[in-house]
């Protein structure tokens, strides 16, 4: 292979860089072995300092510190408790609650009363001054972040089928007067219990209620 010359100013030099070079006057030469690292991997120091461990134990795991070069480690901040209150959907609950509270209350007066009630009299009777907003707002607070539990899932099913054949009962056997204070409470419980529970047993209260009612030979709504 012939010698190159060496450039002997930059001129020289820039004019050599940018002619085009072609594959044999790269010189060809094994790359450099890269040396075995000589430190500890993080899995090893993870190993070392039982972060696998702790993290079963609900200490600070490997995926919520990071580990500095020096070796120390900084903690993220933990994630929520699951055990802590959920105030916001206690909140939206309540609220989503005493509203259709409030439109069964609505929907008996305009059924049964002889004058269409005034709705801000009406709205305030039934949410401020009624004691059934309350006690919802209660029971939603006590219940609502146990309800997944299966212990609680028995009493949401029982309070189903409970208020919903007392309201078809009711609606169908009761004096107008009666459904008229019975028909919103006991709706709104129905509703909410059918709703904590899971798919598969909120339709079996469901079924349970309707053959309940086919039964004893009475139906929603045959007033």
């Amino acid at each position: 292979m012939p010698s190159q010359e060496l450039p002997r100013n930059r001129k020289e030099r820039r004019a050599q860089t940018r002619q085009p070079q072609s594959s044999a006057d790269i010189p060809l030469a094994r790359p450099p072995k890269q040396e075995t690292p000589t430190g500890k991997t993080l899995l090893e120091i993870a190993e070392e300092r039982q972060l696998l461990q702790r993290s079963k134990e609900g200490s600070p795991s490997i995926t919520t510190t990071r580990i500095n070069p020096d070796g120390s480690i900084i903690e993220f901040p933990s994630p929520p408790n699951p055990n802590q209150t959920p105030y916001l959907d206690i909140f939206l609950y309540s609220s989503s609650l005493i509203f259709l509270y409030f439109t069964l209350t609505l929907l008996v007066h305009h059924q049964y009363a002889t004058d269409p009630p005034s709705l801000l009299p009406l709205l305030l009777s039934s949410t401020v001054f009624a004691p059934a907003p309350w006690l919802i707002v209660l029971l939603v607070a006590t219940l609502h972040p146990r309800a997944s539990h299966p212990l609680m899932q028995v009493v949401f099913a029982g309070l189903a089928i409970i208020a919903g054949t007392w309201l078809v009962k009711a609606s169908n056997d009761d004096p107008y007067l009666a459904v008229m204070k019975k028909a919103p409470p006991l709706g709104t419980l129905w509703v909410w219990a059918v709703v904590e529970l899971r798919w598969e047993i909120a339709a079996g209260c469901l079924a349970a209620t309707g053959g309940w009612s086919w039964w004893k030979g009475i139906g929603f709504g045959k007033r």
